[in-house]
């Protein structure tokens, strides 16, 4: 199972149409899900986009599971939300992961939405994280997937700690044959994540800066740097083991 996960669309409906006919396509058949991270609009501007963005949604007839962006605010905010409610201060289980999120719209941090504040930072352990804006102290991404250092299974992701059993050292063995680069990356010490924190989510999806994609990890916590939709850029997330294909229409 994948999610086609992306950010920033600020009004292009031409790659909103290109991700209609991707998801509707036979190559996107294991597409089970869609993860954004916010900016439908550009200043809160114009609605109709908003309005053609959840149509196309309803055609694709997929989960999605959003957070406003700082471009997100207004009729066009409300909008989007009395159809497709905010992930924003939310537990979501699906398909086998727990889903939270923070939006990034000034209305947000003014408190006339649902607002980050209303997440229980242990909430957020282990889930997939969804935010608008990055994480402050990550800056060197890697323009590919950095796996993670330890086993995640579907519906089994409670183990944050690479110095895992030996019954599981079995599993990731097996799950490492014919893939170097993962193994590689396993034994590379000068990338392996060093600091570990309290109630940390498995990863953290975000977007907001254009220019800067790729993946990266702040203490043992993916992130996926996402570019915009607005230039073509998305990604897809295999939700079994977390891996990330970043691709460009």
């Amino acid at each position: 199972m994948k999610a086609f996960i992306f950010s920033d669309l600020h009004c292009s409906i031409k790659h909103l149409v290109k991700m209609h006919e991707l998801v509707s396509s036979a190559e996107g058949k294991d597409i089970k899900a869609l993860l954004f991270a916010g900016d439908v609009v550009n200043m809160g501007e114009p609605v109709w986009v908003a309005e053609d963005f959840v149509r196309t949604l309803r055609k694709i007839d997929l989960p999605f599971l959003w957070v406003p962006g700082n471009n997100d605010f207004g009729r066009a905010y409300h909008k989007l939300n009395a159809n497709y409610k905010s992930l924003e201060g939310k537990e979501i289980n699906l398909l086998g992961r727990k889903f939270t999120g923070v939006g990034g719209s000034p209305a947000s941090w003014a408190g006339q939405y649902e607002g980050e504040s209303m997440i229980d930072k242990k909430a957020i352990a282990g889930s997939i994280f969804i935010s608008h804006v990055p994480p402050p102290g990550a800056h060197n991404w890697q323009h590919k997937d950095i796996p993670l250092p330890y086993p995640v299974i579907l519906g089994q992701a409670e183990s944050h700690d690479p110095g895992i059993q030996d019954s599981k050292n079995q599993l990731v063995d097996s799950r490492l044959r014919g893939n170097d680069t993962r193994k590689d990356w396993v034994g590379n010490e000068s990338l392996a994540p060093k600091r570990r924190f309290a109630d940390a989510p498995l990863i953290h999806i975000c977007g907001h800066i254009h220019h800067q994609w790729g993946t990266a990890y702040l203490g043992q916590t993916k992130i996926i740097k996402l570019s915009s939709l607005e230039t073509g850029h998305y990604a897809i997330l295999d939700l079994e083991d977390l891996s990330v294909e970043f691709r460009r229409f």
